[in-house]
Parts: C-alpha cells; structure tokens; sequence
C-alpha cells in the first residue's frame, strides 16, 4: 500500500515537469545582414549635408532613426606612420549592443554609413525582422588586412559576428546570416595590388562562407559587392579593381556586383566649399544602403 502512495504522489510532479518542458519559449528566427569593407562602409558621410541635398523631411526622420531595423556596429581605422608601423584603431562609433539604426553610426558622431539607406528601404516591411552587424576599417585594404585568415581585420571580424549573433540568441532570437554587403577596394587600387584584388577576394569570400557556415543555415550566404569611385586622381586602379569585381559577380550565381558609377554615386559635392571626394555624399551614401538592401532582399524570410 505505501509503494501505491508513492507512485500516486510522484505522477503529478511526473507530469509537471514534463509540462515545463512542452512550454520552454521557442526562439523567434530573423535575418541578419553583414556589412563591412573601408570607411564608405564605416560611413565617413556628413550627416549635415543631408538637409541641403534630400531636405528636412529626411534629416528628421533618419535623425530619429528606424526603431524596427537593429544594428551592431564596431568601426575601425588603419594608420601607416613615417615608421612604417601600421596601427588600427577604434573609432568613437563603437558598441556592444544592438540598437536602432540613426545618424551618428559612421566614423564619428556626425557621420552615418549605409545603414540608413538599408533601414530606410527595409523598415516597412521587416520591422523587428531585420539585424544589422557592420564591422569596417577605414583606410583597410584587401590584400593586407582582410583576404587570409591571419590577416590584422579577419580575425576580429569574425569574432565580433559570432558574438553579436550570440547576443541575438541571448535575446530571444534564432538569427540567421542571409547576406554580407561589401564596400572596399580604393584601399587596393594602387600597383603591386589590384593586380590580386579577384584573387584576393576568392579567398577572403571562401573563407568567410566556410567560417561562418553554421550561421547561414550551412548555406553559402549571398556576397554582394559595390563598385569603387571612378576618381584616377585618388585611386589610379579603380577600374582594374572594378573590373576583378565584376569578375568575382560573373563566377557564381552568389555573388553579386552593384555599379554605383552607373547609378550616378558622387563624392564631389560635400561638405560644401571643401569637398571630400574620398567619401559619398550624402544622397549618394543613402543610395548605396538602398542599393545594397534592393539586392539583398530576395533572400529575407518571405511573410
């Protein structure tokens, strides 16, 4: 009678545990999107220009920012002294977390890169669906610091993705990479480099997919890379390095290429009176996260 009063006793926990486990929270998938490359990507845009070339309107809103669309950004800048000593540093736009895409997330308070033209187009329709992970290094080229696995950027690049997508799981998520959007080669636009830039590239991008395999849903994630400026006077090589690209777009149907030259992108216009012509203007730098977005949007999670 005791061994029956026992078993009596146990089946209600029995059936309580067991319940516990039927109701464990599942994780919510959504997509993540990598950006990276030099200081386009980092975003060295003056944000007050914007007002001047796209109106109020538009400064206010990106000011304010996209609350639906997240981003962790940690941007970076690569110093040659007279030495020859090679330094790379963190700039002020770094954090650890995911918050909302705004101006002030580029290379300085008053800077913005192309996230907020993704944000811009995106928010709509993948509110508290879309993440951004952007990690950059201005002045950065392919050869050096990005193509192998010992390189001074891959590294760290790879470290700060793993980590960001275990912040989304710690948060509820179940984060799936679905493309990496690629801004660089002025960096490699010089002899003894470009002539390497799509061998480079072969490299760096197989090195990636292979890394980071087991977040893209074992998949090799879409890489979509944009053209450099047409500008001889700062890059003697751009068009050799925008034709490697092209190139690298050309072997496999994954791989993507956006002309921004085509697009009519332009770096000669701000800030006003002293232009930086290494850098987009502003509707040019939000033209270059819509473009990226517009590429990248097919492979998003369909509703």
């Amino acid at each position: 009678m005791r061994k029956l009063i026992k078993l009596l006793l146990l089946t209600p926990m029995a059936f309580s545990i067991s319940g516990c486990k039927t109701h464990k929270k599942e994780l919510t998938p959504v997509d993540v999107v990598i950006i990276s490359g030099q200081s386009n990507a980092v975003g060295c845009t003056h944000t007050s220009g914007i007002q001047k070339s796209m109106g109020s309107s538009k400064y206010y809103e990106y000011l304010k920012g996209y609350e639906g669309i997240k981003i962790a950004f940690d941007s970076w800048t690569k110093d040659v002294k007279e030495s020859g000593t090679v330094y790379y540093s963190q700039n002020k736009s770094k954090d650890d977390g995911f918050v909302k895409v705004m101006l002030g997330q580029g290379n300085y308070e008053g800077a913005f890169g192309p996230e907020i033209g993704i944000a811009e187009r995106m928010h709509e329709k993948y509110e508290g669906k879309l993440f951004l992970i952007k990690y950059a290094c201005g002045a950065s080229n392919l050869k050096d610091d990005w193509r192998k696995r010992k390189s001074p950027m891959y590294g760290r690049f790879i470290e700060y993705i793993k980590k960001q997508m275990d912040n989304l799981l710690s948060m509820g998520y179940k984060p799936t990479i679905k493309a990496m959007c690629w801004m660089q080669g002025e960096g490699d636009a010089w002899d003894g480099y470009y002539q390497d830039y799509l061998e480079s590239t072969r490299e760096f991008v197989g090195n990636l997919r292979e890394d980071l395999k087991s977040l893209s849903g074992d998949k090799d994630f879409p890489f979509i890379d944009a053209a450099i400026n047409n500008n001889p006077a700062r890059w003697q090589y751009w068009k050799q390095v925008n034709e490697a690209k092209q190139a690298f777009a050309n072997e496999s149907d994954n791989n993507f290429y956006i002309d921004t030259i085509a697009a009519g992108m332009h770096t000669d216009q701000e800030p006003m009176g002293s232009p930086d012509d290494a850098h987009y203007d502003s509707e040019s730098e939000v033209l270059l996260g819509n473009l990226f977005a517009e590429q990248f949007e097919q492979f998003l999670m369909k509703e």
